[in-house]
């Protein structure tokens, strides 16, 4: 009912106030607006430290836990990515909720492509970035991710990491499917769809 209470302590002269727990907690409550909106579970968000920096975050369907790097807590400036990411892991939430619960999946619907891509899902390591990001799932959760970070514009209009959150976000979703052309030709969608299948062989 109150859900700007929690939007504006993303706002800066009331995050920097913040320690690092009462921030996770304010990424926790977000999540639990998301997934009322969504009419899913609410996930528990967790912070973890990862080898790899570029690896924001995590959806850990089977255990219901939403992973954010530890750097959205610790770093300010970096507080509306962390929004972003969480937005991005939520959707997962939501397809994965879509796809596994009580309602049948029908064939050439959307979630039918959602549930084929989580069985022959492709993790990113060891291969090309192109393999990963533009499964349905990966590009449907950034899609989301950046339709519900425009919906705060007004909101945040007077915060410029808002603004480069965003556009950054903008920028990734676009030069994913440069750099797939270039990766994997005109038909990458179809080699997507190979690898996938291939994948879902496996298990």
């Amino acid at each position: 009912m109150f859900n700007f209470i929690t939007y504006n302590k993303f706002k800066e002269r009331k995050w920097r106030r913040l320690e690092p727990r009462k921030r996770l907690q304010v990424f926790q409550k977000l999540e639990n607006i998301q997934a009322k909106k969504m009419k899913r579970p609410a996930y528990t968000v967790v912070t973890a430290n990862w080898e790899d920096e570029n690896l924001n975050g995590q959806c850990t369907n089977d255990k219901q836990i939403i992973q954010l790097n530890s750097k959205f807590v610790f770093n300010s400036s970096l507080r509306f990515l962390g929004m972003a990411t969480l937005f991005h892991e939520g959707r997962h939430a939501f397809q994965h909720h879509v796809c596994f619960g009580k309602k049948k999946v029908r064939r050439f619907t959307k979630a039918y492509k959602w549930r084929n891509n989580f069985l022959g899902y492709v993790n990113g390591e060891n291969d090309k970035y192109s393999f990963y990001s533009m499964q349905p799932i990966e590009r449907d959760a950034n899609k989301y991710a950046i339709i519900r970070m425009k919906k705060f514009r007004r909101r945040f209009r007077r915060e410029p990491l808002f603004n480069q959150a965003l556009m950054e976000k903008v920028e990734d979703f676009a030069n994913t499917k440069d750099l797939a052309k270039k990766e994997l030709g005109m038909f990458y969608k179809l080699r997507v769809a190979l690898r996938n299948n291939k994948e879902r062989r496996k298990r």
